[in-house]
């Protein structure tokens, strides 16, 4: 009879997902000061619902680019891990309360199976703080323009080096926080699973206050802040959109100005829920 073709659906890929994150952690110095009076611990919890559109090329000529455009919401909401001493002593660390709108759009664009780069442009627009979201003001806006290079290799199946370097200018308002805002992070992945994985890493960070002194602002527009950061996750995924994790960090900075708030140690630790379904 020869060939027979059996005819079927063709395959469809998603071009949108719809994504919640939850995380709680302690954060051993939650105001990221230096004086003793200012430095207390208190559990964060950050939760980040988010839609998006990111389609699949199919296109020879075209799938190494991964364009990506959404929208995500978080909300920051503190809670007592122990008494603060002079700052947020009567009315405790959910005064610190506040939500971010952030827009944004990138592009991916895959070299090959180790290298990749990408472009990206974003709105953070902070709204807070306090208990009383009714009563919330609008306090800094930032708009990042950034790009980043990605190294990943596998080494014997289960591990591989990642390097990610990233720079950014951010545009902000109040002025005197716009920046250049560069980091950079290795890390090493252990995946003995195909539910589980593991990562260390450490990361610098140097960013650079260029805006304009503005009057009553923190007197940072000449800054420039150090920072080094070493952390370790687990992350377990049971199934295809379900994923939990356990992560654990310490960050030091170090600034030229406003040495409360860029001069600090913090330790964090602490677990999250991410889902997200793709349609």
């Amino acid at each position: 009879m020869g060939e027979v073709k059996i005819l079927g659906d063709e395959p469809t890929q998603p071009w949108f997902f719809v994504a919640v994150d939850t995380q709680a952690f302690y954060n051993s110095n939650v105001l990221y000061a230096a004086s003793i009076d200012n430095t207390f611990g208190a559990w964060q919890i950050i939760t980040t619902p988010e839609i998006g559109f990111a389609p699949t090329i199919k296109d020879e000529t075209y799938q190494m680019l991964s364009p990506r455009a959404g929208f995500r919401y978080q909300f920051f909401t503190y809670a007592q891990a122990e008494p603060p001493k002079s700052v947020y002593a009567t009315t405790g660390p959910s005064a610190l309360n506040f939500d971010v709108m952030n827009p944004y759009a990138s592009l991916d664009w895959r070299v090959d199976d180790d290298l990749s780069f990408n472009f990206s442009v974003q709105a953070s627009i902070y709204e807070g703080s306090g208990r009383d979201r009714s009563a919330y003001t609008n306090f800094l806006d930032e708009y990042p323009l950034a790009w980043q290079a990605n190294w990943s290799h596998v080494i014997e199946e289960i591990h591989s080096l990642s390097l990610t370097a990233r720079a950014s200018y951010v545009w902000a308002n109040p002025s005197n926080f716009s920046r250049t805002d560069n980091n950079l992070t290795v890390s090493w992945g252990i995946v003995p699973t195909r539910e589980l994985s593991l990562q260390f890493y450490a990361t610098a960070r140097l960013a650079k206050y260029t805006g304009i002194q503005e009057p009553g602002q923190f007197d940072n527009y000449d800054r420039l802040d150090i920072q080094q950061t070493y952390g370790a996750s687990v992350t377990w995924t049971p199934v295809e959109y379900v994923s939990l994790r356990g992560f654990i960090s310490w960050t030091k900075s170090d600034s030229t100005q406003v040495q409360e708030t860029g001069t600090f140690e913090a330790l964090n630790a602490g677990t999250g829920l991410n889902l997200i379904y793709r349609f």
